[in-house]
């Protein structure tokens, strides 16, 4: 089969996922912006109920799994969900609230419900933890409205979400009545775009709606009532907002860590949260400035002393000598190849989000969709990436069957996708018990094994294939190797005594010190984005450069630590797996140190479940960062000595 063929199979591959997508998500698996809806007077206007959830805890519960708010009637339906929306546990549903654009209604009746007393405990329990209600309306989520204390400039901003109660003392409060303020803006005649929901709860005690008034009693839940009658009203008032437009919709949402327990705002957040944004992203660039120039000596140095001198320097002869079968090399093969389908991943989909999908929250679902798509093209990448390791390291003469370059391939492209099935499957057994929107159906399940062995598989494999027919790196280092002075002739050169510093576990403490302070205050606010489920728009730009610095900063460091081991060590062999396990390990173990201790110190966490969940979810990025480091890392190392090789092999002849 020629080259061409492979190509048409790439491309019918990718052709024939795009369309199984759309199959998936009725909702538009690759829809990258969310669509400008234009309304008239008149116009009814769904109000999609979706999830409750708490920064106390990591189990979320659909929106009618809740025991005290109005179950649905028999006309509401769920909401077609994409596979992104299913794997982010959303649960949208149609809602019997009645809401026509531009009419105001002062106090509308939605049902009264008796409560059994195990319901009442279960809803006292869920108010106690804060948890948050998530409506949804044309995008925009239901949102809590704080004003700054500044006199001077007084602002208003928003919070996704609102509050299902209150505590006061020892005893809850169900907040029965909810005040809704829909902002429209004028976009053309007669044609108007919703650019806010603001929602005012309210716990009254009987049927009446309290309007603008203070003197009301509050609806408590009383535990020791075998039975409690709550009534359920709402109001909707329309109000035309000239000076925010659909496009700047987004800009009143921030942060949630700076409302404080009390519900007051702490500080001015467009400039306060921002600052310490901008102040990690300088130090992880004087971090990156400092490694850049330690690795640009170490090159200069090297190519003017080393390479000048006829190859006769120990690095020099030690590099040439460095091209040797480590142990376990199809394994290496297979990690490597998972690490570049991630660092495609990331990175695509980290720089395309960051670029179209900031302008509104309910993009959530279409960066995850967006980022399951770019993993699976990244197999091919995977697959390529693999074998090309696997033959530069392999023995001289040693033949690259098929049926072991389409097993190391497939593997490689899909082993994160086998090992994400497991974890999920474990992970949903624990909470499908809670009844959470987390746990999935039989079926989703099965959208996933379909995506794994009709796409990811083939696509990976066919990126191995190609990769046996291409040599990038074998045919030039075969013939600089034949006039190599140590070519293969041991695995073993004695050079000195193993330093302290490179050796276990001291070498992967030092390694993983830069790394770790690039990315410690942006993993701050990952957590609280991931626990909290309302993250602020410009959080994914400064992950995303914070992503680009750490990239450079690992390059760097697998040059480094490499170039230092092959000096001071007495054996280069393993040194493959040397250098992946230092800069992968050692940034995991910072990682995961930092994990728990969000979790000890941080978090409040209930139970006995949601601190699982936690340190499961945790260890996955950990693992996914990790993996990502190691392989930069071994792949620069691997092309930095190989550069040597042929460089110096040219200067003696």
């Amino acid at each position: 089969m020629n080259i061409l063929h492979y190509v048409i199979l790439v491309f019918i591959s990718i052709h024939s996922s795009l369309a199984l997508s759309s199959q998936f998500s009725p909702s538009n698996f690759l829809s990258l912006w969310h669509s400008k809806h234009l309304y008239k007077f008149g116009d009814d206007i769904d109000l999609l109920v979706n999830t409750v959830s708490s920064s106390q805890s990591n189990i979320p519960y659909a929106y009618y799994k809740v025991p005290f708010v109005c179950p649905p009637s028999s006309s509401v339906k769920p909401v077609h969900l994409s596979l992104a929306e299913i794997l982010n546990g959303d649960n949208l549903m149609q809602s019997d609230y009645q809401l026509v654009f531009g009419n105001d209604s002062p106090c509308l009746r939605l049902c009264d419900r008796i409560m059994a007393k195990r319901n009442i405990i279960k809803s006292i329990d869920l108010i106690k933890q804060n948890y948050i209600v998530d409506w949804v309306i044309d995008g925009l989520p239901a949102s809590t409205t704080f004003i700054s204390d500044n006199l001077t400039e007084r602002k208003k901003y928003y919070v996704p979400g609102f509050p299902m109660g209150f505590v006061k003392g020892d005893d809850a409060y169900v907040n029965n009545h909810v005040l809704m303020v829909i902002r429209y803006h004028k976009e053309k005649d007669n044609q108007y775009s919703i650019v806010g929901f603001e929602v005012y709860p309210k716990s009254v005690n009987d049927f009446t709606c309290p309007g603008a008034s203070k003197n009301f009693e509050h609806t408590k839940l009383d535990a020791s009532n075998d039975f409690q009658l709550i009534h359920f009203t709402y109001s909707v008032y329309w109000k035309e907002e000239p000076e925010i437009d659909y496009n700047n919709r987004m800009k009143l949402f921030i942060d949630p860590s700076l409302i404080d327990s009390n519900g007051k705002l702490l500080s001015k957040p467009s400039n306060n949260n921002k600052a310490i944004h901008w102040v990690s992203l300088i130090n992880s660039l004087v971090l990156a400035t400092f490694v850049s120039l330690v690795a640009a000596f170490i090159i200069l140095i090297n190519f003017r002393s080393s390479i000048q001198s006829a190859s006769q320097s120990s690095f020099a002869q030690i590099s040439q000598n460095s091209f040797t079968k480590p142990r376990f090399l199809p394994l290496l093969s297979l990690l490597t190849g998972s690490g570049v389908q991630l660092v495609f991943t990331l990175l695509a989909s980290g720089i395309l989000s960051s670029l179209f999908l900031r302008k509104s929250f309910a993009n959530d679902s279409k960066i995850l969709a967006l980022t399951i798509f770019i993993l699976i093209i990244g197999g091919f990448f995977a697959g390529f990436s693999s074998i090309q390791l696997l033959k530069l390291f392999s023995t001289r003469g040693e033949q690259l069957s098929i049926w072991k370059t389409s097993l190391i391939s497939s593997l490689s492209g899909s082993m994160l996708i086998s090992l994400g099935l497991a974890i999920v499957v474990v992970v949903n057994t624990l909470i499908f018990s809670k009844d959470s929107p987390r746990s999935m159906k039989f079926s989703n399940f099965l959208q996933l094994f379909i995506l794994y062995i009709f796409f990811q598989l083939p696509i990976s494999l066919i990126g191995g294939l190609i990769s046996r027919k291409f040599n990038l790196f074998t045919n030039l280092l075969s013939s600089s190797l034949d006039s190599a002075p140590y070519t293969y002739a041991s695995n073993k050169v004695s050079v000195a005594k193993t330093p302290l510093y490179l050796r276990f576990p001291f070498s992967m403490l030092i390694i993983g010190l830069f790394p770790c302070g690039i990315v410690f205050i942006e993993s701050r606010f990952v957590y609280m984005t991931l626990l909290s489920e309302r993250a602020t728009t410009y959080l994914l730009g400064f992950l995303v450069l914070s992503a680009i610095l750490l990239s450079i900063v690992m390059i760097e460091i697998g040059i480094i630590s490499t170039y230092i081991r092959l000096l001071k060590n007495t054996s280069q062999y393993n040194w493959q797996w040397w250098t992946f396990l230092n800069c992968s390990i050692s940034i995991w173990l910072y990682l995961e140190s930092t994990s728990l201790y969000q979790l000890l110190k941080k978090l409040k966490t209930e139970g006995s479940t949601s601190p699982f969940l936690f340190i499961a979810y945790s260890s996955i990025l950990n693992t996914i960062v990790a993996l990502t480091c190691g392989t930069l890392a071994l792949w620069s190392a691997t092309i930095f000595i190989y550069s040597i090789v042929l460089i110096s092999t040219k200067k003696k002849d």
